[in-house]
């Protein structure tokens, strides 16, 4: 048993940890992000698929001592591939759709030894049976779970802190060589067991029916549609780093764990009533998820829950239905295919379908309806507790007329809410009775969901949907004495807005009004005649009202429909009397491949929503910039930003190339159509910064701090710079 433990269980660490190690190796070659990781997960749960395919037909289609050599074999040519280092002749060459390139990159990189990590744990289980006639493997696959989980909260509080990603890859190349001796050695004690009539052939159990299999592919494809789904929406709006992906994973891997390891941790009458509050609760969350730092707070660990809660039953109805150890492989296959179609539909499907996040919402109501279908013929009266509370919070969430806005009034809201529970609940005292309810409250609960997401769109002028996230244009209307404003939201943050005046695109708004860092800095260097402007992001284009007339603007813009939208909705980039123009691809990337542009002044204000695109701000970043600003060029980089103080590690970069730098907080109230914004300005000119310009108390010199070492490619720490994080996420960040 030992030496089967041993391999599964270092092969489950294996698996998990090498995902967000070449996820983060390959972030900065696509723009830095969150789509980044969606498209790595997907590949993960293929290539899970593709090793639980494996394990299947090796073990279903192949004599004992076939499977062994087989699979030796390949344990041998895997070692070829190491170390897990991708190559640069992978990095993108252009703009345009990435997903596909990153998978075949991730192919060639970790394909092979990927494919037999996820192989080990039913093809290793398969073999433990037949050299063990009787046993029950599927404690085993909660040890391979606690593993993946081990692996996985290991990596961004011990792992990455300390190492360098290179330094990482090695380590995680010998862990594989160990891996592949140790899997060796369990299949040659596997021999004799192997050797022998096949003992799992002569088991009794019941065939699964096709019913149950489709059962066990939606559960399994409704867990991994959620846990894609948070998981982008947690990095749009905070960052694309390993501790926010490791999170919600380890989230899904631990109810693996729960509902696997024994049957009597997950109980309906438990997690069934906690499904409907966490059913709402996204509903309400995902929907109404305000720009507020308060409102996030609470959501981050809501979200999180809610996400624990749906994962718990979706794998604790998966483990009540596990079949005989004979059919075990088939179980897992059927598990990893609802994973592939989860991810399939949340990283592929969505982005190029729909032109909102609906891939929420959906999931959302799938995982409704298979809770319905799983107390179809439930008589233990779980069912009527679950109808009660859906009655109960829909009318919660109902306005009811007449009750006054008070304590009061709230008491009598409860009130009836407790009483509708119970009548529900009476009612559902006949099979089919409760049966037509739960269909009842899961179509009203589809129904309240569609309504939701018609209200927000309703919102917005336009929306257009790629890789790169969600562009809306939303028109505001004049209110009071303010005049009517057009804005550009991607994610949930204001990208740019043009306010609804005559010549508007030559009127500077949102973070680049006359306060701001940005604008301070251009106005400086208009004291020597006509500059040359580059700045990386485009947005709504408001910084074009910044160029003047003989002036020569270069914007560098990874996502192809930023350019577009601004043609059709927005007048800034139009106006501008500059020489201007707009290289389309990654800035970095481009800036890397052409000669120098010579500028006067270059301006990093590229964000996908609130997240920061790390590679961006690393020490080989800004040895590129160096390559194409003037000896007395100015970069300005916008460190505006609701979760990470960027400011220190800004100012480490600047120490290291010798430049000094000011930051300029601008509370944004001189103009209505101004908002807030915090630049930080280089150069490696001290009398620069002697300019009228930065003599006010809203310009501070940059400010550094003890223990923040220089971000290079191979090693960033973001959570060290962490704001208005939940306090409990906080206490943990090493």
């Amino acid at each position: 048993m030992f030496i089967y433990a041993l391999t599964i269980f270092l092969s489950a660490f294996l698996l998990f940890q090498v995902q967000p190690l070449i996820a983060k190796f390959i972030l900065p070659w696509f723009g830095g992000s969150a789509a980044v990781w969606s498209a790595a997960l997907l590949f993960f749960q293929l290539l899970l698929l593709a090793g639980y395919f494996y394990a299947h037909c090796l073990i279903r289609y192949l004599k004992p001592k076939k499977q062994l050599t087989v699979h030796f074999t390949l344990l041998a040519l895997s070692l070829l591939t190491l170390p897990i280092i991708p190559r640069a002749y992978w990095k993108p060459d252009g703009f345009g759709e990435p997903t596909f390139k990153i998978l075949l990159l991730l192919a060639a990189t970790i394909g092979l030894p990927y494919m037999l990590l996820s192989a080990s744990s039913p093809l290793l289980q398969a073999w433990y049976v037949r050299k063990r006639h009787g046993a029950i493997p599927y404690r085993l696959f909660a040890l391979s779970n606690f593993g993946s989980f081990l692996a996985l909260l290991s990596y961004p509080f011990l792992i990455e802190p300390r190492l360098a990603l290179s330094t990482q890859a090695y380590g995680w190349s010998g862990g594989f060589a160990l891996f592949a001796v140790v899997c060796g050695l369990a299949g040659w004690s596997s021999k004799d067991g192997v050797d022998a009539p096949e003992a799992a052939a002569e088991e009794t159990g019941e065939k699964p029916s096709m019913q149950t299999k489709v059962f066990w592919v939606a559960l399994s494809a409704c867990a991994s549609s959620l846990l894609l789904a948070t998981t982008s929406h947690l990095t749009q709006n905070v960052a694309p780093i390993p501790l926010l992906w490791v999170v919600p994973l380890s989230i899904y891997l631990l109810s693996f764990i729960l509902c696997f390891e024994s049957g009597r941790l997950y109980q309906r009458w438990v997690f069934m009533p906690l499904l409907v509050g966490s059913l709402w609760l996204f509903a309400r969350g995902v929907t109404q998820f305000e720009d507020n730092e308060d409102v996030i707070k609470k959501l981050i660990p809501a979200l999180c829950g809610a996400l624990f809660v749906c994962c718990m039953v979706c794998h604790g109805e998966l483990a009540r239905r596990k079949p005989s150890p004979k059919y075990l492989t088939q179980f897992y296959l059927m598990v990893s295919v609802g994973g592939a179609i989860g991810g399939l539909f949340v990283a592929l499907a969505a982005p190029h379908f729909f032109k909102s996040y609906l891939e929420m919402p959906i999931a959302v109501g799938v995982c409704a309806l298979l809770a319905a279908f799983s107390l179809w013929e439930d008589t233990s009266g779980v069912g009527m507790a679950v109808c009660g509370l859906a009655a109960a919070l829909g009318l919660w969430n109902y306005n009811i007329k007449g009750l006054p806005d008070n304590n009061t009034g709230m008491a009598m809201h409860m009130a009836l809410c407790v009483i509708l529970a119970f009548a529900v609940g009476y009612l559902c005292r006949g099979v089919q009775v409760r049966q037509a309810l739960l269909l009842a409250a899961t179509a009203a609960f589809a129904g309240y969901l569609g309504k939701q997401e018609v209200t927000n769109d309703g919102y917005y002028t336009t929306a257009e949907r790629n890789f790169y996230g969600l562009l809306r244009v939303r028109d505001d209307p004049p209110m009071d004495n303010y005049p009517g404003e057009r804005v550009l939201v991607h994610g949930t943050i204001n990208h740019g807005t043009e306010i609804k005046a005559p010549n508007a695109g030559r009127i500077a708004t949102s973070y680049f009004g006359v306060g701001s860092g940005i604008s301070r800095a251009i106005r400086a260097k208009y004291d020597k005649g006509p500059i040359r402007i580059g700045i990386l992001g485009l947005g709504a284009g408001v910084t074009a009202t910044l160029a003047r007339a003989g002036d020569t603007l270069h914007y560098y813009e990874i996502n192809p429909l930023v350019p577009q939208l601004d043609q059709k909705y927005f007048s800034f980039f139009a106006s501008c009397p500059a020489d201007k123009s707009i290289s389309l691809g990654d800035g970095r990337l481009v800036l890397d491949r052409i000669p120098s542009e010579q500028l006067d002044f270059l301006a990093m204000d590229a964000f996908s929503s609130d997240s920061v695109p790390i590679h961006l701000l690393t020490r080989e970043a800004y040895q590129i910039y160096l390559r194409h600003l003037k000896p007395d060029g100015v970069l300005a980089v916008n460190i505006s930003n609701r979760y990470l103080d960027l400011e220190p590690v800004v100012s480490q970069a600047a120490k290291e190339i010798g430049w000094t730098g000011v930051t300029v907080t601008d509370d944004g109230t001189l103009e209505t159509y101004y908002t807030a914004s915090t630049w930080m300005i280089l150069s490696p000119k001290p009398e620069f910064f002697m300019h009228q310009n930065f003599q006010d108390p809203e310009v501070a010199p940059m400010a550094s701090r003890n223990g923040i070492k220089p971000w290079t490619d191979d090693y960033s720490n973001i959570a060290q710079i962490t704001n208005n994080l939940p306090d409990w996420l906080k206490a943990v960040l090493p």
